[in-house]
């Protein structure tokens, strides 16, 4: 992305109102190499895009393709701290239906990142990373090694070590409604919400065959305008 900076200040435009409009474009450009950083890792099967409305906010699902969480399609979204990505604070993901694992919070979805993050470190700690361990969790849940004896979902841990057939069973039903609720619709729509339609034959399929073949997809990008996605007179990242 090429931002079209102010060279100058204009006569309407003061010192810190300047200064903070380029504080805002450095952020939004550092929002989306965070975003575009996630293309070039091994990331199969997770899907992610930034909410239309707000910058801050991150749709995403998971197809777990290994391990007793198989055959799951797990809706989740990330919330990143006002100041990411120079901010200590750790990002927080939320999964948007039950899912029984021993880092998931039962009562409002959350997981438990401070095994991989005991700290964030701006810099040096990105999501992919943060998406790597959702993955690994998932796919392993008897491999991980928990660093506390307080968990979010203790009951969980407790039956993955002494009654694996009733864990493994608790997960199964997670895994059959998460396919159920696929092409669910959310409630307050967001353009960038990552929507999935039942296979039509007559639309898809010329579509699954042409990759099935593995023929290349001609795709059209528009050229860049150079423009930030900045509204005028907001200092907010990605505000248009």
């Amino acid at each position: 992305l090429l931002l079209n900076l102010p060279t100058t200040i204009n006569s309407t435009m003061t010192l810190d109102s300047h200064d903070k409009l380029m504080e805002t474009l450095l952020q939004e450009y550092k929002i989306l190499t965070e975003y575009e950083r996630l293309q070039s890792e091994d990331l199969s099967g997770i899907y992610v895009t930034p909410s239309y409305g707000n910058p801050f906010l991150w749709f995403g699902v998971i197809f777990v393709r290994s391990g007793m969480y198989k055959d799951g399609v797990f809706r989740f979204t990330i919330t990143l701290p006002s100041r990411f990505p120079n901010d200590s604070t750790t990002p927080v993901l939320v999964f948007q239906s039950d899912v029984f694992h021993p880092l998931i919070n039962p009562n409002n979805g959350v997981l438990d990142l401070s095994d991989a993050f005991p700290k964030w470190q701006p810099g040096d700690n990105h999501i992919w990373q943060m998406l790597k361990f959702l993955q690994y969790v998932l796919q392993n849940p008897e491999e991980h090694t928990f660093q506390s004896d307080q968990l979010p979902n203790n009951e969980a841990l407790e039956l993955l070590m002494e009654n694996r057939s009733e864990f493994v069973a608790r997960v199964e039903q997670c895994v059959e409604e998460s396919q159920q609720k696929l092409y669910d619709l959310p409630s307050d729509p967001d353009r960038y919400y990552i929507c999935f339609d039942r296979f039509n034959p007559d639309v898809h399929g010329p579509v699954l065959e042409s990759m099935k073949k593995n023929e290349p997809t001609e795709v059209t990008t528009p050229p860049s305008s150079g423009l930030s996605w900045v509204r005028k007179g907001l200092y907010q990242p990605l505000s248009k």
